[in-house]
């Protein structure tokens, strides 16, 4: 790795440009004075004693206490560990912070996700926020990026439900194999996830071809819109079911356990259909379908 990916690569863990540049000169160098770094560099010296105050700050330089003050980098592994540590003690100070804000009002407006990482990283996000009901409705690719979590949700008591379009299997959840997988992933222009955790949220994307960029995707936590999609993916699971149980010959009795999956994955007790009845009205115990 260059000294500019170098430079690239702390900038993007916060460091501003020149306290980047000055540690790859000091990490790359015997220990050295900040006059001599800024000749090295080619910066004004002023500006380079800032940058070495703010990077003994962070820890990531040591200074000595002698008259001509010889700056000496951290190893990389001791301060990759630091930004570590700071970053996890920053992001238990702002959970606590914002556990502690009031609850905003119901949002039913549906938002564009613009990158394929933010898709799948609000697909994580939500499997790991599922209390009762997960199901996923994706492609192989995008499928095994999100097994972990899927599993996960599984292992807690989560009921999680899939759609798969080649055979596979989800520890602990329910896996329904579409019986034309293979045909539809060549007939699409690209490769789908969608997901809908608890009749609460859902998210739907269709990415290229290659899965690397994103031709459409939406996620929204409108009460009825994922109520709706819940109630449509579990249909949707349940066709597929039956589908590839009518194919292979499945007696009617196969059927019947067929269709009790599908009263299993409706889960009319789920937390969305709650909130549902809750906020326009309605009659409990109704079926959410």
């Amino acid at each position: 790795m260059s000294a500019a990916d170098c430079v690239r690569a702390l900038v993007g863990l916060g460091f501003n440009g020149l306290e980047a540049e000055v540690y790859t000169a000091l990490a790359q160098n015997p220990p050295m004075t900040g006059y001599r770094v800024a000749q090295v560099l080619g910066k004004p010296a002023a500006n380079v004693y800032k940058a070495i105050e703010s990077l003994q700050a962070k820890g990531a330089v040591l200074v000595d206490d002698g008259a001509n003050r010889v700056c000496h980098a951290v190893p990389a592994e001791e301060l990759l560990g630091l930004l570590e540590r700071g970053f996890r003690e920053s992001r238990e100070r702002a959970a606590a912070a914002l556990a502690e804000l009031q609850s905003v009002p119901a949002d039913d407006r549906v938002y564009q996700l613009r990158s394929r990482e933010q898709v799948l990283e609000r697909c994580r996000r939500m499997l790991e926020r599922a209390e009762r009901v997960a199901l996923l409705d994706a492609f192989p690719a995008p499928l095994e990026e999100l097994r972990p979590e899927a599993e996960a949700a599984a292992a807690r008591g989560v009921l999680v439900a899939v759609k798969a379009y080649e055979p596979t299997s989800v520890r602990e959840a329910e896996v329904f194999v579409h019986p034309e997988g293979r045909a539809v992933i060549e007939r699409w222009p690209g490769q789908w996830v969608n997901v809908v955790v608890d009749g609460r949220e859902h998210l739907l994307a269709l990415l290229t071809r290659d899965g690397r960029g994103v031709h459409q995707a939406v996620w929204s936590e409108s009460t009825y819109l994922s109520w709706v999609y819940h109630s449509a993916v579990a249909r949707e699971l349940s066709m597929a079911d039956v589908e590839r149980r009518v194919a292979e010959g499945a007696t009617s009795k196969e059927l019947r356990a067929g269709m009790e999956r599908y009263r299993r994955i409706v889960a009319s007790d789920a937390p969305g259909f709650e909130l549902l009845l809750r906020r326009f009205g309605g009659r409990p115990g109704a079926s959410g379908s």
